[in-house]
């Protein structure tokens, strides 16, 4: 049986591919490059800030120096504009369902964890038991080295855990932490990706996920 619940941050709980597709683009302009539309940043979102920065950047300009220098100017943008992304529609519901199971919850994010934590903090205050953003000595997901040590930390072995994430990365952070792979439908990506890297539950919608999940 399952008794807590990992959730990916960006495309799961929160929807921020306006605001990400915004301040990158933003960002972009300033240095004169090409900018992308909305719906591409689906795909260069979730592998991490730099994976993101090198799937913006024109072939010829991903050098490191400049892939530094748009980091630095990007993530100055982002302290800016983070705040205006916003829960998917039905998350606070199905988060005050899990807090009156008892069930405990936590964060695992590819965003830095600064970041993580501020967001965490801002759209859902006093939920979530474990707060884990990207930060060192962690490799990005789908490395399940940061999961592991939230579910150490939650005091659960890992197959007493549900890992409900939008990506294929998610799915294979699950797996590789032993946890119960969980697709999340309302994300950025489709089923196919989902069940094709191996989640076991798929989630139509956030309200979905308590019933769907055994929980004990």
């Amino acid at each position: 049986m399952i008794r807590g619940i990992v959730f990916d941050l960006d495309g799961t709980l929160l929807d921020t591919l306006s605001s990400l597709a915004g301040t990158f683009n933003r960002t972009l302009e300033s240095f004169g490059l090409p900018q992308h539309p909305i719906d591409a940043y689906r795909y260069f979102i979730g592998d991490g800030l730099r994976a993101c920065v090198e799937r913006c950047l024109p072939g010829d300009c991903r050098d490191e120096e400049t892939i530094a220098r748009f980091t630095r100017r990007q993530q100055e943008d982002y302290l800016a504009s983070w705040h205006t992304a916003h829960p998917y529609a039905g998350i606070d519901r199905m988060l005050d369902i899990l807090q009156q199971m008892d069930v405990p919850v936590a964060v695992v994010s590819n965003k830095p964890h600064a970041f993580t934590e501020r967001c965490v903090e801002h759209f859902f205050p006093d939920i979530f038991a474990v707060v884990q953003g990207h930060i060192e000595p962690f490799a990005h997901k789908p490395d399940p080295a940061s999961t592991l040590a939230v579910c150490r930390r939650l005091g659960l072995a890992t197959n007493e855990v549900a890992f409900v994430g939008d990506t294929a990365t998610d799915v294979r952070t699950a797996l590789a932490a032993g946890n119960l792979p969980v697709g999340a439908l309302w994300g950025f990506r489709d089923a196919e990706e989902l069940v094709s890297a191996g989640a076991s539950l798929l989630a139509p919608a956030p309200e979905d996920v308590p019933a769907l999940i055994p929980l004990n």
